[in-house]
C-alpha cells in the first residue's frame, strides 16, 4: 500500500453550519433537536462561539472534576 493511498482513504471531517450565525464549522455543538413528524428528527449545531448562547456546556447538575 502507498503512502498516498492511505491519506486519499481518510474521510472528510463532519461540518455543520451554525443555526446562529449561519457560519459553517467543524467543530459544531448539538444544541437542539426538531421532530418533523413522520421522517427523523433534524439536529440543529452551533460553531462553538456561538454554542454557549443556547445552553450548551456545564450545568450545575453536572460533576466537574
Amino acid at each position: 500500500m502507498t503512502r498516498d493511498a492511505f491519506v486519499n482513504d481518510v474521510p472528510e471531517p463532519f461540518t455543520a453550519w451554525c443555526v446562529r450565525c449561519g457560519r459553517q464549522t467543524s467543530a459544531p455543538v448539538e444544541v437542539g433537536v426538531m421532530d418533523r413528524g413522520s421522517s427523523a428528527p433534524l439536529m440543529q449545531y452551533a460553531c462553538p462561539e456561538d454554542a454557549t448562547r443556547y445552553g450548551a456546556g456545564p450545568t450545575p447538575s453536572d460533576v466537574i472534576r
